[in-house]
């Protein structure tokens, strides 16, 4: 790059500095409002699968066609012995997964979705800072979220509440597990799930969870599960998790809304940002024009601005980023919180740089249209 550019981009941006400070807010804001609500999006398909990813397990047996795991159909419970008896299948246990009514002390009812662990927990809480999850193989003892207290109207261990009409005790609180949809989880037993779940028979669950041999491979056990164990559908954790996210997305009308407007604000801060670095280059189409007439190169000035461009995207970008990762902390403790991972930054930090690009190419086209002797009428 010519070393003319740099200082001479520099000092076009600092040449009005409440204007260059006000560019940089403009720009920060559109990537603030892009990245949050693409970090809605993230967050919200990390919450609609969570137990499925932190169950700490290979493979699920479910019912045939189902759809996501919050809408599990009874399995019989023998299938646990059935597919623990598959070469490859290190141990497997069930999970049953229902729909009840809570009284609130209020008087109030509130659905929530009952999630019955075996002896192994799997697919319970990943974090219980008060109580243990233990704790749910005691008679009518139920284990909810942080979150869920003020919902279900309870405030510490020991509360008790009603269930279906039947009495339930708090045994602990977990913390991080969320729900999509309005209604708290519920963890407890199978057994004392059995209790309050009345469509289903004593001896049926409505998921198989398996975890496979060391050395094993996944989707062999797998294959082999769905050949030996019939009237089942079989899937590795990605498979089912994937298929529930793709549920809630696609099937549903919530899911495409909160995709439209994680596109839509995507969209408004490209915009934004690219208009925003446009205006400050046409501003600065007489320095441009005098630049020409002194002698400079094309060249010259197509990098003074894609510096300026570049300079003022990153400094949004940063300052954008920093409000992200704020807004991140204050949602942490919200049902659905604002998410991201390095994938998801790093391509949204490159598509708002090739926005900064991008509006340097018009500005540029502007520049080649330029006559230098309009300086001398001006």
């Amino acid at each position: 790059m010519n070393s003319v550019a740099i200082p001479v981009a520099t000092q076009m941006l600092f040449h009005n500095r409440p204007r260059f400070i006000m560019t940089v807010v403009g720009i920060a804001i559109a990537f603030f409002l892009a990245a949050a609500q693409i970090g809605l999006l993230v967050g919200w398909i990390n919450t609609n699968s969570a137990i499925i990813k932190h169950a700490g397990v290979d493979i699920w047996v479910m019912a045939q066609e189902t759809r996501t795991l919050d809408y599990g159909t009874a399995i019989p419970r023998h299938r646990i012995q059935q597919v623990s008896s598959v070469q490859g299948v290190a141990w497997a246990e069930g999970m049953l997964v229902g729909w009840v009514n809570w009284q609130h002390p209020e008087g109030k009812h509130i659905t929530v979705e009952v999630i019955g662990l075996d002896k192994a927990n799997a697919g319970g809480p990943w974090l219980m800072p008060e109580g243990n999850i233990s704790s749910i193989h005691l008679p009518q003892t139920v284990v909810v979220d942080e979150l869920s207290k003020q919902t279900l109207g309870v405030r510490q261990i020991g509360d008790e509440a009603e269930m279906e009409g039947r009495r339930v005790i708090i045994g602990g609180f977990s913390r991080g597990v969320r729900t999509f949809t309005a209604s708290p989880f519920v963890f407890t037993s199978i057994d004392n799930a059995l209790d309050y779940v009345a469509y289903y028979q004593d001896d049926e669950i409505s998921y198989v969870l398996v975890r496979i041999d060391p050395g094993a491979d996944v989707m062999q056990v797998r294959d082999r599960i769905a050949r030996e164990v019939s009237h089942v559908e079989v899937l590795t954790t990605a498979e089912f998790a994937e298929r529930s996210v793709k549920y809630w997305m696609l099937e549903t009308g919530v899911g495409i809304t909160v995709i439209i407007t994680a596109a839509l604000g995507l969209l408004v801060g490209a915009v934004i940002m690219s208009q925003t670095l446009f205006a400050i280059t046409q501003d600065h189409i007489a320095n441009y024009a005098t630049l020409l007439a002194l002698g400079f190169h094309q060249k010259t000035l197509r990098q003074i601005v894609l510096t300026q461009s570049l300079s003022l995207g990153g400094l949004g970008i940063v300052v954008g980023s920093v409000l992200f990762f704020i807004a991140c902390n204050a949602s942490a403790t919200t049902p659905i919180p604002l998410e991201t991972t390095p994938m998801v930054s790093t391509s949204l930090i490159l598509f708002s740089l090739l926005c900064c690009i991008a509006s340097s190419w018009f500005s540029i086209r502007a520049i080649f249209k330029l006559d230098p002797v309009m300086v001398f009428h001006g």
